[in-house]
């Protein structure tokens, strides 16, 4: 009998929505394109941009996607283009009003989608230890681009202070995303410190980093720095889509047939998910507001892509929402796992253990199946294969738990001979 851990949890393509450039009320770009413009003279249009985006709207927008199952990645910038932390209070706002934003991300942002920094400032390179701009005002996502590996103390600190301000205010990352090119040349130092700098923050035995997008061709998702005595790794989560709903200005390309188009069969989607690829669709927050509160472009063509994905696949049998954390431990768990076979029975090493682990048998004729003694439920249609569950077709089984243990033993009851 041939056994193997499936690419997906539960075999089904996972789809995530990045949010990038979200922060507390603040428009992040309002000041990240007025700064920019004094510092390389463009013409960025800055002042048609609105200053806040409203409170209101952050939370219609995640109770819709709590109501539409909608999962992904919601960055919260911890010191906003250096205006102030979050968690000492922005000038731009009462106390009041900034207690009610955070209490309203915990309550609607975060049961759907993981929250990370988008490091320190998204705007000029800070001192960690004030937060206040370094003499030289320099920038993140352009010379820090290139990290200064002989400053590797200063990078950890650095990122380690982005997750602290988002876990002194109760949103605790399990990841971090770069500010525009941030690390994009320092790839494996990046990921090293990022992983290391994350985990003392705040615990994460397989923290994410969010960096490359590739909208084109075939999408992965990476297992960078494993230490299987340890447990731990490190995951990296690649969007496979550019932005089309409106951008970081707000008022870029809103283009829903990118995505999906009306007949189901084009756009960028359709091939990652026919291909099989993690399907992470990379957005802006300023997109999705637009330019005022009767714009909203960007959030009418996100419903309009949700509501063709579930036409594609009406009874979710091909594709499920998941946090980008979700997706990058699940990468993590089958890279590092190893897995034998005696007769009806497999063996399971686990050095990091995710929800939903998934195996396909090429073992037709399954009555039942137990993992460490425990049996699994049969179910009939694919449908219905949840964590607990197995499911025999024609071709072969595919059988679904949760972990408990770093080892596990699956023992396969075949059906008795005609």
């Amino acid at each position: 009998m041939h056994a193997e851990i499936t690419r997906h949890a539960l075999d089904r393509v996972p789809l995530s929505l990045i949010i990038d450039d979200s922060t507390l009320l603040v428009n992040l770009n309002y000041f990240f394109m007025r700064d920019r413009n004094l510092a390389d003279g463009g013409q960025r249009r800055w002042e048609d941009v609105p200053v806040v985006h409203p409170e209101w709207f952050t939370r219609a927008f995640g109770e819709w996607c709590l109501a539409q199952g909608v999962r992904g990645k919601f960055s919260v910038v911890p010191c906003p283009a250096a205006l102030g932390r979050i968690d000492e209070g922005l000038p731009l706002f009462s106390r009041a009003q900034q207690d009610s934003w955070l209490a309203m991300c915990r309550e609607v942002i975060a049961p759907a989608f993981d929250l990370t920094p988008e490091m320190i400032t998204h705007t000029y390179v800070v001192d960690p230890a004030t937060c206040e701009p370094l003499p030289e005002r320099i920038w993140e996502q352009y010379e820090w681009e290139t990290l200064p590996v002989d400053r590797e103390d200063l990078v950890h600190r650095y990122i380690a202070t982005a997750c602290r301000i988002l876990d002194n205010v109760g949103l605790t990352p399990q990841g971090v995303t770069s500010p525009g090119g941030f690390g994009g040349r320092t790839m494996a130092f990046y990921a090293r410190v990022a992983g290391e700098a994350v985990r003392e923050a705040t615990g994460a035995a397989t923290p994410f980093f969010f960096k490359r997008v590739a909208e084109e061709g075939p999408v992965d998702t990476y297992v960078w720095e494993q230490d299987p005595a340890a447990g731990t790794a490190v995951g990296e989560v690649v969007a496979c889509t550019g932005d089309r709903t409106g951008s970081w200005t707000g008022y870029g390309v809103v283009d829903a047939d990118y995505y999906l188009t009306e007949d189901l069969a084009g756009g960028r989607l359709a091939g990652v998910i026919d291909r099989g690829d993690p399907c992470i669709l990379c957005s802006h927050w300023q997109g999705f507001y637009g330019l005022h509160a009767g714009d909203q472009q960007g959030f009418a063509a996100l419903r309009t892509v949700v509501e063709r994905l579930r036409q594609r696949d009406p009874h979710g049998e091909r594709t499920a929402w998941r946090r980008t954390s979700e997706i990058a431990t699940y990468a993590c768990a089958r890279e590092m796992a190893s897995l034998s076979v005696a007769d009806d029975s497999l063996r399971l090493a686990l050095p990091v253990r995710a929800e939903g682990l998934t195996l396909r048998l090429d073992a037709p004729d399954v009555a039942g199946i137990a993992v460490n003694g425990v049996p699994l439920q049969r179910v009939e249609r694919k449908r219905d294969l949840a964590s607990g569950t197995f499911w025999p077709t024609a071709e072969g089984t595919f059988l679904a738990f949760d972990p408990l243990a770093p080892e596990c033993t699956v023992a396969i009851r075949r059906a008795a001979s005609a």
